[in-house]
């Protein structure tokens, strides 16, 4: 297992397209440096009254949850693309063992670079936002523990990768990926309370913020967050195990 660890650490580390996404994830910290500063010129236009910054990790959170999860596609698309894939399956002999691997090699790498990625956005927010009330202090309640949460948004990473296993195609994972995301939030706006609040809260960047106790973050506590995530991901590896075992063996 250990070499295949290494095996897949190299294939991932080896494509141009891991370094694009994650080049990519850059652009997460301007968003939120670009959105504190807006709200702290309305601050310091009209006082008191907008939405405050707080860590400032929810103005990109759906954008990194989009491209750690565009990365977990990547880990094996490209593979069916080619071709290589049977070959893989060939040397590895189990498919889901394979797939466990590449699993644990994407979320590792995602959560690594996600956890990073939200400690530069939490200091670029409250660089933004200066002495001014609207930020969030690392000792308020809940402000460290939305940080270190963030992590956790790597399962969208392995949503990724289940997706392309499933559809076997890079496109059509990309934009299920991106319905599976972003369609609840979408969702919620036709439906009445309290069924919007629920179907809202079904989202990766929302379940982590709830895992992590923010307040007034959805209908979820951080146990019932932990379980619908952890949900998404058994279920997700589940169903991608059941196809590149029966259909790639």
């Amino acid at each position: 297992m250990i070499n295949l660890l290494a095996s897949e650490w190299l294939k991932l580390r080896s494509l141009r397209a891991t370094a694009y996404v994650l080049a990519s994830t850059l652009s997460a910290l301007a968003l939120t440096g670009l959105a504190a500063f807006s709200v702290s010129r309305y601050f310091d236009t009209h006082g008191a009254g907008g939405e405050p910054v707080g860590t400032g990790l929810g103005f990109s959170a759906d954008l990194t949850a989009v491209l750690f999860g565009l990365l977990g596609v990547l880990a094996i698309s490209g593979e069916y693309g080619t071709g290589m894939i049977r070959l893989t399956l060939i040397t590895v002999g189990r498919p889901w063992i394979l797939l466990l691997a590449k699993a644990v090699v994407v979320a590792t790498v995602a959560a690594v670079v996600g956890q990073a990625l939200a400690f530069a956005a939490y200091l670029t927010a409250q660089a933004a936002v200066g002495g001014r009330p609207i930020g969030a202090s690392l000792s308020e309640p809940a402000a460290l523990s939305e940080v270190l949460a963030t992590g956790v948004g790597s399962a969208a990473a392995v949503l990724g990768l289940g997706l392309a296993t499933l559809l076997r195609s890079t496109p059509g994972a990309i934009v299920a990926l991106a319905g599976l995301l972003l369609a609840p939030t979408m969702v919620e706006r036709f439906l009445p309370a309290p069924w919007n609040d629920w179907t809202g809260s079904l989202t990766v960047p929302s379940l982590t913020r709830q895992l992590g106790g923010v307040p007034d973050s959805g209908a979820f506590g951080p146990l019932a967050a932990t379980m619908i995530l952890a949900g998404y991901v058994l279920l997700t590896l589940l169903a991608a195990s059941c196809a590149i075992t029966r259909r790639d063996a």
